[in-house]
């Protein structure tokens, strides 16, 4: 319901509250909660059979200071003489918990313009402002007030505008209305507060050596260049570093990412395989203090896997294992060999095979994982191996629990409710909240945020209906469906008419009839046969005499007299069926005749159009066309696109 202010002009409220602490989500917002007294006070002002205003706005103003801001009514639910306010609004008032707030019913009148100024330059990272702003203040606001702070939540971070100018007033209600919304440009050089690169590197483009601190990340921006398949080789000269790989998200961490190293390998490939997107966010994440270098490669099979099958078949002709170390030895040396070994060699006693030097820094920080089949040779990397893989991890969302980053990276890339995604009906960056409820919206693939954006209605601009935004394709379909469907009525069977046909015996128009109709007895149709054949001998021998005519069959047309004999030899073929044609029961002759000029006009403007229209559209349905928009071709297109069945389309 959307009641204007003029409509309650003489509608009064006021009181006073103690102030609370309102919930922390709604401090983004102007929404407040009032006691259920407050309601009954309402109510008790418009009557039994009155309604209250819609939406309900109110003044709030500090009791000594003056300050005022707007605010609309969340719900009746606080306690007896509180009032709950978000904390922006206790900050603008200069308000603290306890103290007292006078509240005043102020209807105020819709908005038609408001001028934001932007906090901070990280504004630019909304992709589409207006958008975020939209769906931000239809959920969280009621009211602007000039001067006031504005936060908007995006993409899980908090974008905060100054109110700068609103038209009508200083004050005015959002609810159902269209503000036209402007921004100011940031004209003072700040700081961004986003730690994120944006260093842009291509293909085959050594990255020079980088410094990451521990516990910090570095990104790079990787332009693919139509490349499908890349290989990073990434070195750590010095440290300890993890590599995370985003094709979607900005900033990939240890616990969101797509693509990942996370061992303590000096060297290491990332190989990823049918990418689509035109870019790639790497990062580098500093485990400890840690210096890197990189390179993106176009993915080849070289000669690697080769080369390890190799090692793994040698060639043991006049050789023999050594008992120690398991290599192949010639059998001539193997006792030197062996001597040598014993002394100084000393195989892993876990069993993976590898060999080490007695006393050695290696040997002693050699391990094995006793979880999983992970091996090292650092005592850090175990450290570090059981952090990331064998230590709880709980997702932003509270549902999920790992042990593991990659895991929780796969959670919170598919199915986790912090997951942030493009919503197909609001076109913001959201989190796209829990799996639906809903049967069909799980069919769809829509999580929460999406089921409830799509919910929303719209107005069908072809039947007038409220439709659902999710179902507007499927609403859409259905109106295509029936147009395709349409089928126009029969043409006259006069070649030249483009009239809808009639109940008479040739299965003309009434126009096109009408210079047959007798009142005589015809049982056989031999008189109206003979009236036909005088019509068509005098338009071959003499013609009609109009200077539009476009009949093949008629002198003036053609420009081109006919004798008798001649005229005869071409009607007779044409009339010689239709005493059989006229005996059946839907006669469909083939006949010309001679037609007015507006008829001759219309049918020459609707053959323009079915080569304007590549054919996609008969030559009736342009008909209709050119009558619907008065004979104006390109508004006849129009028609045809929105109204036509098109040719050869089936369902």
């Amino acid at each position: 319901m959307d009641t204007s202010a003029e409509d309650y002009s003489k509608f009064r409220w006021s009181s006073h509250f103690t102030v609370e602490n309102a919930p922390v989500e709604f401090n983004y917002g102007d929404k407040v909660l009032l006691p259920p007294s407050a309601l009954e006070q309402l109510l008790a002002q418009v009557g039994i059979s009155g309604t209250l205003p819609s939406p309900l706005t109110f003044e709030l103003r500090h009791p000594h200071s003056g300050a005022t801001v707007h605010c609309g009514v969340k719900e009746f639910s606080s306690e007896s003489s509180t009032i709950r306010l978000p904390k922006w609004i206790r900050e603008s008032l200069g308000l603290s918990s306890g103290d007292h707030v006078l509240i005043k019913l102020s209807l105020l009148p819709k908005g038609t313009f408001a001028r934001l100024k932007p906090t901070s330059h990280d504004y630019r990272d909304i992709t589409d402002y207006r958008a975020a702003l939209e769906a931000h203040l239809r959920v969280h606001y009621h009211t602007l007030t000039n001067g006031q702070t504005l936060s908007c939540i995006y993409g899980g971070r908090i974008y905060d505008f100054q109110v700068m100018e609103l038209k009508p007033q200083d004050a005015v209600s959002i609810t159902d209305t269209d503000l036209e919304v402007e921004i100011d440009p940031i004209t003072t050089i700040a700081s961004s507060k986003s730690s994120i690169a944006t260093s842009i590197i291509q293909m085959n483009q050594l990255v020079a050596a980088t410094t990451v601190a521990a516990n910090h990340y570095k990104y790079w921006k990787l332009e693919l260049n139509k490349s499908t398949e890349v290989s990073l080789k990434i070195k750590v000269v010095s440290g300890d570093a993890d590599v995370v790989v985003s094709s979607t998200d900005k900033s990939p961490t240890l616990d969101n990412h797509e693509w990942s190293d996370l061992s303590n390998e000096a060297e290491r490939t990332i190989n990823i395989k049918n990418s689509t997107e035109d870019t790639l966010t790497v990062g580098i994440h500093g485990y400890r203090d840690t210096v890197v270098t990189w390179e993106a490669t176009n993915q080849i099979k070289d000669d690697v896997d080769m080369a390890t099958d190799e090692e793994q078949t040698p060639d043991t002709a006049g050789k023999v294992q050594c008992k120690n170390c398991h290599a192949w030895i010639a059998e001539k040396t193997l006792m030197l060999h062996e001597g040598f070994c014993y002394r100084n060699n000393v195989i892993c006693q876990w069993g993976c095979g590898k060999v080490f030097k007695k006393d050695s820094q290696e040997l002693q920080e050699h391990w094995h994982c006793d979880q999983c089949d992970a091996t090292g040779n650092n005592k850090d990397g175990r450290d570090k191996h059981i952090e990331y893989f064998h230590t709880p991890k709980t997702c932003v969302c509270a549902n999920f629990t790992s042990q593991s980053f990659e895991a929780l990276a796969e959670h919170r890339r598919t199915t986790c409710a912090e997951k942030l995604i493009i919503c197909r009906y609001c076109h913001i960056l959201v989190a796209q909240g829990v799996v639906s409820l809903d049967s069909r919206d799980r069919l769809l693939g829509l999580h929460s945020h999406e089921s409830y954006c799509g919910s929303r209605t719209i107005i069908c601009q072809k039947c007038n209906k409220p439709v659902s935004i999710k179902d507007i394709t499927v609403h859409a379909k259905i109106h295509d469906v029936k147009r395709q469907q349409q089928v126009l009525p029969p043409v006259c069977c006069n070649r030249n008419c483009i009239r809808p046909k009639q109940k008479n015996r040739l299965a003309l128009c009434q126009y096109c009839f009408g210079p047959f109709w007798s009142t005589e007895d015809d049982p056989k149709n031999v008189k109206l046969i003979q009236r036909v054949a005088r019509k068509i001998h005098s338009q071959l021998t003499v013609g009609c005499g109009n200077q539009w005519c476009r009949n093949k069959y008629c002198a003036t047309s053609t420009n081109d007299p006919k004798d008798a004999t001649t005229a005869a030899s071409l009607l007779i073929p044409m009339i010689k069926d239709l005493p059989k044609e006229l005996s059946l029961f839907n006669p469909n002759p083939e006949l010309y005749f001679c037609v007015d000029e507006s008829v001759t006009r219309k049918k020459f403007l609707a053959e323009l159009l079915v080569n304007q229209v590549d054919g996609k559209y008969d030559l009736g349905w342009c008909v209709v066309a050119l009558e619907n928009s008065q004979e104006d071709l390109d508004k006849a297109q129009l028609w045809l696109d929105g109204n036509a069945p098109r040719k050869n389309v089936k369902y």
